[in-house]
Order: structure tokens, then C-alpha cells, then sequence
């Protein structure tokens, strides 16, 4: 099963999962797993070219890890997040119902 969201035709979203080794990384032992810690979003640029950015997801886990820069899920399904998400490359919109929305 994949866990790519298609939001338009040149926006996709992959969730990914924190679940880190505890016997080499004793230091995270009481922080739990996060199946859908943050995400992907990959995107043609300007020039036609991939390009790709990570957000974490306001969770129990991130605040646990001090992770100050997480974006709030309104809702999972349609996924809906806030505030907006600037990439690097200057592209600039919201997730929202499932949905790339340009900013």
C-alpha cells in the first residue's frame, strides 16, 4: 500500500515515520513511535524540475524531540494542514481536503 497523496498534478505528499533504534539510541526510550511523523512534499519547480521539502506534524513525538517548526493537521482525511508551506525554491500554497491550494 503506498502512502503517496496525490494533491494535484505537480504536488505529492508521503507521510513518513520516526522509530528510531532505542538499543543504539537509548537517549529516545520513553518517546514513542510516530507512524506519520512529518511528510514529503514533492512538486515540479518553475524550471520543470523536482524538488522536494519535509515538514513534521505537531505530535506528542515532535514536541517530545523539541521540534519547534511543525505544522498542525486539522484533519488526516482529507488531509488539511496549517499554516501554509513555503519551499525552498520559492513554491508557495496550503494542504487543504486533500489538496494542493496555491498560495
Amino acid at each position: 500500500m503506498s502512502n503517496i497523496i496525490y494533491l494535484d498534478k505537480n504536488h505529492t505528499l508521503r507521510f513518513f515515520s520516526w522509530s528510531p533504534d532505542r538499543e543504539l539510541n537509548p537517549q529516545y526510550d520513553g518517546i514513542p513511535d510516530d507512524p506519520k511523523n512529518g511528510a514529503i512534499i514533492a512538486h515540479k519547480n518553475s524550471q520543470g524540475e523536482y524538488c522536494e521539502g519535509a515538514i513534521r506534524f505537531d505530535t506528542e513525538t515532535n514536541k517530545a524531540l523539541g521540534q519547534e517548526k511543525v505544522w498542525k493537521v486539522e484533519s488526516w482525511e482529507p488531509l488539511t494542514l496549517s499554516p501554509s508551506l513555503l519551499c525552498h525554491c520559492g513554491d508557495h500554497g496550503f494542504i487543504r481536503e486533500g489538496k494542493w491550494v496555491s498560495a
